[in-house]
């Protein structure tokens, strides 16, 4: 959301700062951290009860919205967390406060000053105990507050040091279900391969915005996903997958390359699409990880998954996502389908008439209630609250019978991830020990969701699961347990998981528990690991799954050239499969190979491939010539369409590969025939009946966006026009501005820039 600084490329250790007791370079905690009148707008109006419900912002029926707390108290919030006794603390530029409701009526009347600080505000609080660590200023730090008294006890000692404060800058900082800490850097974070300082690191050299994992102690760090342009949040769910809502790119609105925000299922290892300004890999391509929901233009701020159980129940385990700029809050119910989750969002709540909604940060109060903040560049700041006017479903753990009170308890805690959450629940789980959570684990008669977090708290609290039962975990009944059970074998030894369980796992009946076995070896180090799971991972290559596939994909990068051997040769005769392994290739390291571009236009030909399979094809062709991409003094317009190395030197293996592709456009599938296109651009053709097809695809009736992706593939042939292909040429590129105020289409800042650099490219033939 909300100027930018230049990356810091100082190596990860020099950026651990001294002060939080050090025990070696890196920086650690020492010891544990421990646990009215106002202006009312016209928007709102008082009850009986002493709420004041807001009408300024549209509910779903059966829902009501309050103020919890005006501009007098929390003035442009740039982000909001909830305490460890549930308090809700907000900051912006120069505070951090605890918002108080002394008198317990539902409105905070007064604030506690826990800091003047940071300079920029935070846009990403977690308290551990009575310690606040966030973002802000010099990077990641952390505030003690040692005695307790709401009020830090000194200024902060930064633990990380990443560019912060603007508004494409470090954001959202959270304890994960495995006790590791996870950051959320946006594109202008600096985030170099110096911030993956553990060998486990899934990813050694990221590429725009990234999710960062850090150990509990803060003594390493790890980049888990990049490739986004700018997510400032992001959550999990009950079944520990990760899920943000990344900006669109407004600037480039009507380019063929524009993509709208997009909430992503977040894989281990994957790349979220954003490249350049004139390069973003739409969600469609199958290197990417799984897009659920667009929602056009926008500003993500606040995500979190709904673990409560005040609303009703279509909305638990439901992302909420916040856009800034639109006044929205967008939900995506979480159905499993397969190895993922369904498509599906909608719009939630959103401002009305000129109310002014300009969502920031959201939070699961310990009611169930949510908590929504409002401010940003300097406007009025708010928080709400919206409530289930249905009466409450009863908590699970009064509905079951199993187990102690107290076990009972720990197991169905709300939102476990959340600092008020973890302040009951983190004490009674060390009191209770080990063996009871393992047995908990075990005991088929407990409801699927308590065993699944009597399997997390195993990982975060003991050390793990050990041999014995995760090899009967193996066994359970419910594929949601195995998969927990694929993510504990991870997570416990990430360097050198149990490989065979994992074999086993990943061959599972269940594409839900495959993939989840896969993303176990996203960390592993150790080559005997994949000597064990090879066989396991080649079928995995063979599946109907596409997640399951891009999960195998994921992993070559972690592989030797001795385990992609053994993979490949398992592999022959099933030309599907062998695509999407030459694909798993370029994922983290260029590629150019005709050998593995021909089995990738063989499938783009053969009468028997899906649709589907056609267009993975073409992208995956892409792929294996070197992909598109930048290169230095060549026009941004041209990122997605020229290629990224020179294809001089494959000419004579290139050529019948091509003569495949002329005779494949176009056709009749427009989704298949874009990137056909795109490929035909990036392999600079000499075909004159090629591009006679391609000048007379572009018609009165195409789109700006279509016309311009012509045309650009058309400036990549490297032949000379004709008078009357020069007059088409012209009429088209004249007539994409007559299009775009016939369709009523809009145009932001680039769009001088890059149809200017289009115009002069062609005009040089």
């Amino acid at each position: 959301m909300f100027p930018s600084a230049s990356a810091n490329e100082l190596s990860f250790h020099c950026r651990i700062l001294i002060g939080v007791c050090l025990v070696s370079l890196w920086g650690r905690f020492s010891g544990t951290l421990s646990a009215d009148e106002r202006s009312v707008p016209s928007s709102v109006a008082a009850v009986a009860d002493s709420a004041i419900v807001v009408n300024g912002i549209k509910v779903p029926a059966g829902f009501h919205v309050e103020l919890f707390a005006d501009d007098d108290l929390a003035h442009d919030v740039h982000s909001m967390t909830l305490d460890s006794k549930g308090r809700v603390v907000v900051s912006g530029p120069g505070y951090i406060r605890i918002l108080i409701d002394s008198n317990h009526d539902g409105r905070a009347d007064t604030f506690k000053q826990f800091a003047d600080k940071p300079d920029t505000g935070s846009q990403g609080m977690f308290f551990l105990g009575s310690s606040l660590l966030c973002s802000g200023d010099q990077g990641l730090q952390i505030f003690r507050d040692d005695n307790q008294d709401d009020v830090a006890d000194g200024p902060p000692q930064v633990f990380l040091k990443i560019s912060a404060g603007g508004e494409h800058h470090v954001h959202s900082i959270q304890k994960g279900p495995d006790g590791w800490w996870y950051v959320m850097a946006g594109n202008f974070a600096g985030v170099t391969a110096s911030y993956a300082t553990v060998p486990t690191s899934p990813i050694k050299t990221p590429m725009s915005g990234t999710l960062l994992r850090l150990k509990p102690d803060l003594s390493g760090g790890e980049i888990v996903s990049d490739g986004f342009r700018n997510a400032y949040d992001f959550t999990f769910n009950g079944t520990g997958d990760f899920f943000t809502y990344d900006s669109d790119d407004e600037r480039d609105i009507s380019l063929p390359w524009y993509l709208p925000t997009q909430v992503f299922h977040v894989l281990p290892l994957s790349n979220a699409g954003y490249v350049t300004a004139g390069l973003k890999r739409p969600g469609s391509y199958p290197d990417m990880p799984p897009v659920l929901a667009t929602f056009g233009r926008g500003s993500p701020t606040g995500v979190t998954c709904y673990q409560h159980h005040q609303f009703p129940p279509t909305y638990h385990g439901a992302l909420f996502m916040l856009d800034w700029t639109l006044g929205r809050i967008l939900t995506v119910p979480l159905v499993q389908e397969g190895a993922g989750w369904k498509k599906d969002g909608h719009v939630f709540a959103e401002g009305r008439d000129q109310f002014g909604f300009a969502p920031t940060d959201i939070e699961v109060a310990p009611d169930g209630s949510l908590f929504v903040s409002v401010g940003g560049r300097g406007t009025r700041g708010s928080v709400f609250r919206i409530v289930s006017d249905a009466p409450e479903t009863p908590t699970a753990a009064a509905r079951t019978n199993a187990g102690s009170q107290e076990l009972n308890s720990v197991l169905n805690s709300p939102q476990p991830n959340s600092s008020w959450s973890r302040a009951t629940w983190v004490p009674l789980a060390k009191s209770l020990g080990s063996d009871v959570f393992r047995d908990a684990a075990l005991l088929e008669t407990r409801r699927v969701p308590e065993r699944m977090r009597a399997i997390e708290i195993l990982v975060e609290m003991f050390g793990g699961l050990d041999s014995v039962t995760a090899s009967k975990l193996t066994l359970a009944g419910s594929n949601l347990v195995r998969a927990r059970t694929a993510w504990a074998v991870g997570r416990s030894r990430p360097d050198s998981p149990e490989a065979e369980i994992l074999r086993k796992l990943i061959t599972d009946r269940d594409p839900f528990v495959q993939r989840f076995a896969l993303e176990a070896l996203s960390s592993a180090t150790s080559s005997a690991t994949f000597v064990v799971t090879g066989p396991a991972i080649a079928a995995a290559f063979a599946s109907d799954d596409r997640t399951v596939r891009l999960s195998a994909a994921l992993l070559i990068s972690r592989m030797n050239d001795d385990h992609r051997t053994v993979i490949a040769k398992n592999l022959a005769g099933d030309p599907r499969a062998l695509m999407w392994f030459h694909m798993g290739r370029c994922l983290r390291a260029p590629l150019q190979s005709t050998p593995a571009a021909a089995v990738a236009a063989n499938v783009l030909v053969s009468p028997a491939a899906s649709r589907e399979d056609r267009y993975d094809a073409a992208r995956i062709l892409q792929m294996t010539l070197g992909d598109v991409g930048p290169v230095k003094d060549r026009p941004v317009m041209f990122d997605g369409y020229a290629p990224r190395s020179a294809l001089a030197s494959l000419e004579r293996e290139l050529n019948p590969i091509m003569t495949q592709v002329a005779a494949a456009f176009p056709s009749g599938d427009a989704h298949l025939d874009h990137e056909l296109i795109r490929l035909i651009a990036m392999t600079t053709p000499f075909n004159r009946e090629l591009f006679t097809r391609l000048l007379a695809s572009i018609t009165d009736s195409t789109l700006p966006a279509d016309d311009i992706h012509r045309l650009a593939a058309i400036s990549q042939f490297d032949i000379e026009r004709s008078y009357d292909e020069s007059t088409t040429t012209a009429k088209a590129l004249v007539g994409i501005d007559i299009k775009i105020r016939r369709f009523g289409l809009k145009q932001d800042t680039n769009w001088d820039d890059r149809i200017g650099e289009l115009y002069k490219t062609l005009c040089k033939v």
